[in-house]
């Protein structure tokens, strides 16, 4: 290390383990000062270096997926590896401060790792992984105390979804799946229309939580609450499933992706064939399918307690979001 005049003004300069630094300075004595501070910032970038090898994103990461995710799926280490990706995999969990949290939570509403944004139930599931791994950093001494997440009054509202299909669209809908030769997801369809439950839902029913026989029933195990939910079989259900060939432990041989890329596409066809709006285009989603089956229900006059427990809502406050107006029927109190 040393300080120089060169050209006019006097230059810091140093070096540790091959590496350098320079700066230009005002004065002699303001170099003396500054040559000190840039063999700290060389001393500290190494020690950085050695800990991030052992204790960067990627370590706890990887910690997390072997004590904190384990028989858990791979949805959470997924989100993990994605979060990992966006700060670097020898990002240290220290430098994961309230500001980086911030920019990480605008990043994910107006792009996300597709480019589309992500919904607030999405970006919910990003925090709460990336809570888990700063929580898992702190066991191992990597950090002191958690930053302060984003409450949820920060992140965007969520615009209510209002669409419900009609009787129609869901023809022609599964009209377009079936000139486009994609039959199970034809299958899939159809049981979601009747059923009303989540898509992860009917593709991870499995032929052992089927009951055809008597009173026909089904079991789902795989939900959102983690909380099993027994339900009979509609007549049309009944008969789909009792057609379908059992090749193997699950109802329906096909993947999440697989399905909703054929469901989209099968969309967008039916609204280009009956000119519907953008603005349905936008709302219509797979989870549509969902909506308009306890909209149906709620419309033959099931009561709320009985829409809360066949679409397996914790609370009955979850289960009015999917009560639109057009199921409310005034008139037969009135007439």
């Amino acid at each position: 290390m040393s300080i120089r005049f060169v050209d006019g003004r006097w230059k810091a300069f140093a070096a540790f383990k091959g590496k350098r630094l320079c700066q230009a300075c005002e004065s002699e004595e303001e170099a003396r000062v500054v040559e000190k501070q840039l063999l700290a910032q060389l001393g500290r970038q190494e020690v950085r270096q050695a800990v991030a090898n052992e204790g960067g994103l990627e370590s706890v990461l990887l910690t997390c997926k072997r004590l904190d995710w384990a028989g858990k799926g791979p949805d959470q280490f997924k989100l993990g590896c994605a979060i990992a990706a966006y700060f670097g995999g020898d990002y240290l969990p220290v430098d994961v401060t309230e500001q980086k949290i911030d920019t990480f939570l605008a990043w994910l509403r107006q792009t996300g790792p597709n480019g589309n944004g992500c919904s607030n139930g999405t970006i919910n599931r990003y925090m709460s992984a990336l809570r888990v791994m700063l929580k898992r950093a702190q066991r191992l001494r990597l950090i002191k105390e958690l930053p302060l997440f984003p409450e949820r009054r920060l992140l965007k509202e969520s615009e209510p979804r209002q669409l419900v299909l009609q009787d129609d669209w869901y023809a022609a809908l599964l009209d377009e799946l079936e000139r486009m030769e994609h039959r199970e997801s034809y299958r899939v369809t159809v049981f979601l229309w009747f059923m009303g439950c989540r898509v992860g839902e009917g593709l991870a029913l499995t032929w052992d939580r089927v009951n055809l026989e008597g009173k026909p029933s089904l079991i789902f195990t795989k939900t959102k609450g983690k909380k099993a939910r027994r339900l009979p079989l509609p007549p049309e259900v009944v008969a789909l499933l009792a057609s379908l060939p059992r090749r193997g432990d699950r109802v329906f041989s096909i993947s999440y992706r697989s399905y909703a890329e054929h469901y989209n596409e099968a969309k967008h066809r039916v609204i280009d064939r009956l000119g519907l709006s953008e603005e349905t285009r936008k709302e219509w989603v797979v989870h549509t399918l969902r909506h308009s089956c306890l909209t149906r229900l709620a419309s033959r006059g099931w009561s709320g307690p009985q829409l809360q427990a066949w679409g397996g809502h914790l609370s009955m406050s979850v289960t009015q979001r999917y009560v639109h107006g057009s199921a409310v029927d005034l008139e037969h109190l009135v007439y």
